[in-house]
């Protein structure tokens, strides 16, 4: 369950209309802007918006900031620009925005990074082709929606900490992906990890096992944050404890392993972690 599914209304292809979080923007001629949105389907759609750069001689601001979440309805295209995956936007508007974010270097840092992420494995969405009714991917978009609203909740009460919240964003997106390594068995010898005194993470292997089948630092600690963290609801973020720049990176690690991708690739994690 998305944060924003209580507050908007998700419409039928039928009538063109669109939401989504805006994962990236790029200025085009004088006024325009070319944006993707994370569908509520999970998959990612391009519009292109007539003078979304704001402007003009009532000097109006943009409203698709990186984060937003946007309503828009798209004209019946008899041309295409630059793409048959690009949709034309006739109207628009702003459901909601994370206000703190953009004046938090890390947290944006940290927002971009998880839009670098999603951009690595996601479909992206077709028009006269794609179903915006098929659901398969909607869970990413639950995760994305919900880790937003929560860093921007955690930032106006003053408790953001961006470890926290990527450790918890990233057990989350890999679960819904289904790339979660077995955190309940030995990967060798299917004994029960949590009746070992020691555990070791493989992250090229991404596998799991206990100190007798493999030698290497016991992390334990890191196996008990994982399963804590697929238990634990973003609400209860500030609960989730114990997290640190290592275990984030281990998680990192293993999903630019299962997608054939090196962490250099992902350049706002460096900028995050710098």
């Amino acid at each position: 369950m998305d944060k924003f599914e209580n507050e908007v209304q998700t419409y039928p292809e039928a009538r063109l209309v669109f939401e989504g979080l805006v994962i990236h923007r790029v200025p085009y001629k004088e006024r325009d802007l070319i944006v993707k949105l994370l569908l509520r389907n999970g998959m990612v759609g391009s519009f292109y918006i007539y003078g979304g750069q704001g402007g003009g001689k009532s000097h109006k601001p943009s409203i698709f900031e990186l984060g937003s979440m946007m309503r828009i309805m798209i004209k019946d295209q008899k041309t295409k620009i630059d793409s048959s995956d690009l949709m034309i936007s006739a109207e628009h508007s702003r459901i909601w925005e994370p206000q703190s974010v953009r004046h938090d270097i890390r947290a944006f840092y940290l927002v971009c990074l998880y839009f670098e992420l999603i951009s690595k494995f996601s479909i992206t969405f077709q028009p006269g082709t794609s179903d915006y009714q098929n659901l398969d991917h909607e869970g990413v978009f639950s995760v994305v929606s919900n880790a937003l609203f929560y860093i921007e909740d955690a930032l106006v009460k003053k408790q953001f900490e961006a470890g926290q919240h990527l450790t918890l964003f990233m057990v989350k997106l890999l679960f819904h992906l289904g790339i979660m390594p077995d955190t309940d068995n030995c990967s060798y010898c299917q004994e029960e990890l949590l009746e070992m005194p020691g555990v070791v993470f493989m992250p090229a292997n991404g596998q799991f096992a206990c100190q007798n089948c493999a030698q290497g630092e016991n992390e334990r600690g890191f196996l008990l944050r994982i399963k804590k963290g697929y238990q634990t609801r973003y609400q209860e973020y500030a609960g989730f404890l114990g997290t640190n720049f290592s275990e984030c990176d281990k998680l990192i690690q293993y999903f630019c392993h299962q997608y054939h991708l090196r962490p250099v690739e992902l350049r706002s994690y460096s900028l995050l972690f710098k």
